[in-house]
């Protein structure tokens, strides 16, 4: 069956410069990409966070210092991740 408006659809898309279709498609994968890390970095402090309750106590949230001590935690995780990697890269 015929449908008018993939029809339409397609003859736009045909329209498009190929340069503009190209900076369209890599501008959603840099947002795909950029997601995927705000949501690694996300269950990361989820789970520095739950970690540092079950070791200490829920008031450990009622510091001052606790985003300061989540966020260095998470950067120390961070850091000796990318450390791990250079590691490997220098042993290739």
């Amino acid at each position: 069956m015929f449908n008018l408006k993939q029809f339409k659809l397609v003859k736009e898309l045909k329209n498009i410069k190929p340069q503009t279709q190209w900076l369209q498609f890599a501008n959603s994968n840099k947002n795909n990409i950029l997601n995927s890390i705000l949501e690694e970095e996300t269950k990361l402090r989820t789970s520095v966070e739950e970690m540092l309750v079950n070791e200490f106590s829920e008031d450990i949230k009622k510091m001052k210092s606790y985003d300061f001590l989540v966020d260095s935690v998470v950067n120390k995780l961070k850091e000796k991740q990318l450390g791990d990697i250079s590691d490997l890269e220098d042993i290739e």
